[in-house]
């Protein structure tokens, strides 16, 4: 899994803005001019960090300096959020573990695992945002290489080790430490699952694997329905509406409780459809029998795939491409580069 996923999921809802901007930063990078085959270096761009929504604007010409200089400049600010966040919440929590551990250990045992586990949510989110730098700062370093600029990773990192929040990650480990042992040496184990699943409660982990419960609820009350004996459909004598129906609800029932992605729910409809005999068979003139399940599971599928569908998704795809490699700025800026000295050829 990509690190910027990685973070998307790991990070603690109250302190989301501020983290390092990951991906910011990648945009960022993608639209670096790179070095020439010759060793030679030629920007053909002036970067700013802009939002998503503002990225279709054209690329102008302007120095690398500026570029360089901007780069760094949102690191520190970015920074800058990363440490008032570290300090004001270390300061806070030393605050609580000098009640815990203190000779007359103010706290009970669950107010210390509590205090634990919001120590554990401070300790994620600064590790994850001293990684982020470290892996923003090696990317920027290989789009540099070729243009005679140091590696910037080595200085930069130091500089890091030196900022508040890393000095407050030092204290928060040693605070980890600290609590544990106010603990008996039998509760360790558990305070630092409780940790664990404080983690993953807050952000990480959530979407890497369904929810077993709703899950089989859904499923259940699908089956439950599709098999019941229902005296509106009994006298229709239409088993197949009440298998939809059946269907229908389970599907219901999966999209209300999350229980797995809504991509995979949707994957789910026409299995459940076909394996559940909710689509009647018809009758195949060639052989003047009824259709087996796997034809019926054709017949579901296709009706659900064409060509214009096609056309549509491949259409997506290709927007999809153009704007991930950001085809178009490239355009742009090679065009005004040739023809900065000629607007009105730059204007056809």
């Amino acid at each position: 899994m990509k690190f910027g996923r990685v973070l998307q999921l790991r990070a603690i809802p109250e302190w989301r803005e501020s983290y390092i901007g990951y991906k910011r930063f990648k945009r960022l990078l993608k639209r670096l001019p790179t070095a020439q085959s010759s060793g030679s270096f030629s920007p053909t761009a002036s970067l700013s960090l802009r939002e998503p929504s503002e990225l279709e604007a054209p690329l102008l010409s302007g120095p690398y300096a500026e570029v360089e200089a901007l780069f760094f400049a949102a690191l520190d600010d970015d920074l800058r959020r990363v440490n008032e966040v570290s300090v004001a919440e270390t300061e806070s929590i030393e605050t609580s573990v000098v009640l815990a551990t203190g000779g007359e250990a103010l706290l009970s045992q669950e107010e210390v695992a509590a205090l634990y586990c919001r120590l554990a949510k401070l300790r994620s989110f600064m590790s994850l945002n001293a990684t982020a730098v470290k892996k923003i700062l090696k990317k920027f370093d290989k789009n540099m290489a070729g243009t005679g600029r140091e590696p910037q990773l080595p200085s930069v990192m130091k500089r890091v080790e030196a900022e508040p929040f890393s000095v407050c990650r030092r204290r928060a480990d040693g605070m980890a430490v600290e609590l544990e042992r106010a603990m008996p040496p039998d509760k360790v184990p558990r305070l630092r699952q409780l940790a664990q699943d404080a983690l993953k409660r807050a952000g990480g982990g959530r979407e890497s694997r369904p929810n077993a419960l709703p899950l089989a609820l859904s499923l259940a009350a699908g089956l439950v329905v599709a098999l019941a004996p229902l005296e509106a459909f009994e006298q229709a004598d239409r088993p197949e509406a009440q298998r939809c129906l059946g269907v229908l609800v389970a599907t219901v029932g999966l999209w209300l409780s999350e229980a797995v992605p809504f991509f995979a729910t949707a994957l789910l409809v026409p299995v459940l459809a076909v394996a559940s005999g909710a689509v009647p068979p018809k009758l195949v003139h060639k052989t003047g029998e009824l259709e087996q399940a796997p034809d019926i599971a054709k017949r579901v599928l296709n009706s659900m795939f064409n060509a214009v569908i096609l056309l549509v998704l491949s259409s997506l795809v290709a927007a999809r491409v153009v704007a991930r490699c950001q085809l178009e700025l490239r355009l742009a800026a090679a065009l005004q580069e040739r023809l900065r000295k000629q607007p009105p050829l730059l204007l056809l």
